[in-house]
């Protein structure tokens, strides 16, 4: 067994993190737990992944918005986010938000049926982008 204190890894996580969003707190081959912290104003747009998510409010308060609903996050609130459904969390706020998420690791099917490891929706032209490797732009390929 493995402990961790979220309490104490709060007090620090923006010098742990540097100019990311995500923390990774555990990472196994079937299960990873992180942090993803949202200073006000952030955006994280329209993505999906091809395993489901959840995500609890463990401080400040956001927007979790999917493609036809739009829900206000606030310490206490858990969201389930099924596998390759397109969401974007924000935070229009003041103050920080931090969420902590989970997922499983997606078998070779769940990322054949969504292009790949993460999708986003272009904004610009509302096409789909996906990220064979996991993120980052030279990595994202047009496929809708």
């Amino acid at each position: 067994m493995e402990f961790l204190d979220v309490n104490e890894v709060l007090k620090d996580i923006r010098g742990k993190i540097g100019e990311g969003r995500r923390l990774n707190l555990f990472k196994t081959p079937n299960l990873h737990t992180w942090l993803l912290y949202f200073p006000p104003g952030d955006v994280q747009r329209m993505h999906n992944h091809p395993s489901d998510r959840t995500y609890y409010v463990v401080t400040g308060r956001g927007i979790m918005r999917g493609p036809n609903q739009k829900e206000d996050l606030a310490p206490g609130k858990v969201i389930k986010i099924p596998a390759g459904e397109y969401y974007e969390g924000s935070n229009p706020f003041d103050e920080p938000m931090v969420l902590l998420g989970n997922s499983h690791k997606p078998t070779a099917e769940d990322v054949a049926k969504i292009g790949g490891m993460r999708s986003e929706i272009d904004e610009s032209t509302g096409r789909k982008i996906a990220y064979q490797h996991g993120g980052g732009r030279d990595t994202g390929k047009v496929i809708e």
